[in-house]
């Protein structure tokens, strides 16, 4: 067993490399203590990470090669007139049929017409190259014995943090992949500064710098972002046209029928007015990591340590959401999209989690949404990956 110590940004990491355990292997251990006060369970807190032994899923590629293939997988939300399938063989022109569908069949959740067509609500998620890049898995060593409380809204624990309450729309681009993760990133940031340092994280450096990330605006992978964040770091950027931050977020809603945004060239360069250069701009993480598929440990990192990304099967009812507890009802897969968990709950005896979309603040309910906790519905615990922010 090898130990060593490594300080980086004030901060003292202890490491120690063992051998295989079962079918992972330890790779790191983690002693956080940072000269930067945080007011969560990080500090005396040891984090181990885990990684499969497969040598093939623990090291990205460094690009996707064929870009055309995964165009299809979201070839669906760009059809013209509107039509909803109903995964029955059915196809239905009306949004208020297909609305009226769904509710006949759900019972924890009511769905509603959207003020776009469902067309214009983006996914982003590539399901087969996800599976190929795994970052290591997080485990708390010492958690605190008092049980999570039976409800928690990170917006509440940390109303220091403006970011919270900010909905972000992706616009006509495929990138909840990257939109969920610099929206976490932010949240982050914040938290593990108990509010002294606030930085908006932006999504344009990661759709058209991260190659490895994905395929731009045709959809990318979570865990390659938050690897990008610790290896590369991200610049700030505020929402489409505030011209905020070091990169703006480049694209605005659909406005018609099979619109369809191309993610823009790679600029390492601030837009004009923004006195910081694009690499003093750069803010980093110091660790990635997923969460084990387990609902406890999910709650216990929300709650100590800030919202995460989580990643669930997309179908067409989702699209509809406008109250209750989300449970897929109605309707075919679509693809897969990412999202923020923002804490948890229970409503008419359905435990639930809350979590922020990036479709804006008029879908869903004001942005938010909550979806069924505790059984890995469509892959949503199965796939949670979350950072800690590195301070300089």
């Amino acid at each position: 067993m090898l130990q060593f110590i490594v300080t980086a940004g004030g901060l003292r990491y202890t490491a120690i490399k063992m051998a295989f355990v079962g079918s992972f292997v330890i790779i790191g251990l983690f002693c956080l203590q940072g000269s930067l006060a945080v007011g969560s369970a990080e500090n005396n807190l040891g984090l181990k990470l885990f990684v499969k032994t497969g040598v093939e899923n623990a090291h990205p590629q460094n690009y996707y090669q064929n870009y055309a293939q995964y165009r299809p997988h979201f070839a669906d939300f760009n059809t013209a007139p509107e039509y909803f399938r109903t995964g029955y063989g059915n196809v239905v022109t009306s949004q208020a049929t297909f609305v009226d569908a769904i509710n006949n069949r759900s019972t924890t959740w009511k769905a509603g017409v959207n003020p776009k067509r469902n067309d214009e609500y983006r996914a982003g998620v590539l399901s087969e190259e996800s599976m190929k890049f795994q970052l290591p898995q997080g485990i708390v060593l010492k958690m605190d014995e008092q049980p999570m409380p039976t409800s928690f809204d990170a917006r509440q624990k940390w109303s220091y943090c403006p970011s919270m309450t900010v909905v972000r729309n992706q616009g006509c681009c495929d990138s909840s992949y990257a939109v969920a993760a610099v929206s976490t990133m932010t949240d982050r940031w914040c938290v593990h500064s108990e509010g002294k340092a606030q930085f908006n994280f932006g999504a344009y450096d990661v759709v058209s710098c991260c190659h490895r990330c994905g395929f731009g605006c045709d959809g990318g992978v979570p865990n390659a972002v938050w690897h990008y964040w610790v290896e590369n770091g991200i610049t700030s950027g505020g929402a489409f046209g505030s011209h905020d931050g070091c990169q703006s977020y480049p694209f605005d809603v659909c406005k018609k029928a099979g619109d369809a945004s191309d993610a823009p060239r790679c600029l390492r360069v601030c837009q004009p007015g923004y006195n910081v250069t694009y690499g003093e701009d750069k803010h980093y993480g110091r660790v990635a990591y997923t969460i084990p598929k387990d609902e406890e440990r999910i709650m216990y990192e929300v709650f100590n340590f800030g919202p995460a990304q989580a990643t669930f099967t997309l179908h067409t009812d989702f699209v509809q959401y406008k109250s209750g507890v989300y449970r897929h009802a109605f309707g075919v897969r679509v693809g897969m999209h990412s999202v923020k968990v923002m804490g948890w709950g229970e409503e008419n005896n359905v435990k639930f989690w809350l979590c922020a979309n990036s479709w804006g603040a008029q879908w869903g309910d004001g942005g938010f949404f909550k979806i069924v906790r505790g059984e890995d519905h469509l892959g949503f615990e199965s796939n949670v990956v979350a950072g800690l922010p590195l301070f300089r």
